[in-house]
């Protein structure tokens, strides 16, 4: 039986610790740097499986080229700070992850209150001064603009756009793009997610966050760009892209008859079961002869 939501994520929290167990240094300092090895080497791992996927599916190596787009400076670990890491955790850390994603519906926000209480908590003066927006704020937040979007936006099969030029970890988006997920896959296959933010880590955050929905639950966007820079000042942001993710057309389609021939296998097996069942019942029992 599979543990509580809660447990899980109290597990994962435990095993990010770990991650810099071997170090030296102040408690604060080893949890923030653990914090940040783990969003950074999960955002890499995540990428890696999504290519995979799109291999798996057909996507060429030139097709790829052309869809994905992946700037690293921001997420790939100096090899001298990994060879210090316990590895044991951080491997057990992204596993956890995986599965309390696969547990809970597509685009849920698991990374926002983490963060908040790591590497936030007061500390609301110092830095860049951020808050992360709570999720049950954010969920209905974005509730009331799934409203008013479907009074003003034309609903068909052209793709609309979210755009966030302060992002954070996502938390505003996720519920918005959960709720399209909730419809079905023909749905969340037109949203062209726009985000950006000035701080490196949050864009690593908000981007695992929804490329590890679209790999583990394959509810595909119509792109995805994440972007590191200063909204304000900033004239050019799509300069500085971290990761653009186009969907190719026909891995929508391929993605499709999959799932199809997946339901179609287990509508057979349970047919196979209900005719054993049923030949099971219907066995004419044999009556004890007595002296």
């Amino acid at each position: 039986m599979s543990q509580p939501i809660d447990l899980k994520i109290k597990a994962l929290k435990s095993s990010i610790f770990q991650i810099t167990s071997h170090h030296n240094g102040g408690e604060r300092a080893k949890q923030d740097l653990a914090l940040s090895v783990f969003v950074k080497f999960n955002l890499g791992v995540m990428l890696n499986q999504l290519v995979a996927r799109y291999r798996r599916y057909g996507i060429t190596d030139q097709e790829l080229t052309e869809h994905v787009y992946i700037d690293d400076t921001h997420f790939a670990l100096d090899e001298k700070l990994f060879s210090t890491l316990n590895v044991e955790a951080l491997a057990t850390s992204v596993r956890i992850y995986k599965e309390v994603v696969e547990a809970l519906p597509a685009f849920s926000d698991v990374l926002t209150m983490l963060i908040e209480e790591i590497a936030l908590f007061r500390r609301s003066g110092e830095g860049l001064g951020q808050f992360l927006t709570p999720t049950d704020l954010s969920s209905l937040i974005g509730s009331l603009l799934h409203t008013l979007e479907n009074q003003n936006r034309t609903l068909g099969t052209d793709s609309w756009t979210l755009y966030d030029s302060t992002c954070g970890a996502g938390s505003l988006q996720l519920p918005r793009v959960a709720i399209e997920a909730g419809k079905g896959r023909e749905k969340t296959r037109l949203i062209n997610l726009e985000m950006n933010d000035i701080d490196p880590s949050m864009c690593c955050a908000a981007a695992l966050q929804f490329v590890a929905s679209i790999v583990v639950h394959e509810q595909d966007l119509h792109q995805l760009r994440v972007t590191c820079s200063n909204a304000l000042t900033e004239t050019k942001p799509h300069s500085k892209s971290m990761v653009v993710i186009k969907t190719p057309e026909k891995l929508f389609s391929r993605v499709s008859e999959a799932r199809d021939v997946k339901i179609q296998k287990t509508i057979n097996l349970y047919r196979v079961f209900n005719r054993l069942t049923e030949k099971v019942l219907n066995k004419p029992r044999c009556r004890r002869i007595t002296a």
